[in-house]
């Protein structure tokens, strides 16, 4: 089999596979996740973001092992559910509470 074949081959088997129930789930989930993952990795100014394409790679785990009776993968979705929550919460919603309560506080003192 040529490499141009064998390329060809490929690109066959990945479009057959796109077709499979629940597999743009699981590619989306997984590109989800990869992208969180390099968010938090960077440590810059949006690594707080990493956290939602958590909860977006979270959902389509929860959607992909519900669909495939993956039950033990289904509980450990929602467990990382949970710990995905806590970092949106101190990523996420706890400074920008502290954003608009020192916004507020400023304006009020007009300092």
């Amino acid at each position: 089999m040529s490499l141009l074949q064998s390329v060809d081959w490929s690109i066959y088997q990945a479009l057959t596979y796109l077709q499979a129930p629940y597999a743009v789930v699981e590619l989306f989930a997984t590109v989800c996740g990869l992208l969180g993952s390099l968010l938090l990795a960077l440590k810059g100014k949006r690594a707080g973001w990493g956290w939602v394409a958590f909860a977006f790679s979270n959902t389509g785990w929860l959607v992909f092992a519900n669909g495939h009776g993956h039950a033990l993968q289904f509980v450990q979705q929602i467990g990382f559910s949970i710990t995905t929550a806590i970092g949106l919460w101190y990523w996420l919603v706890v400074p920008a509470v502290d954003r608009a309560y020192d916004r507020m506080i400023s304006e009020g003192t007009g300092l």
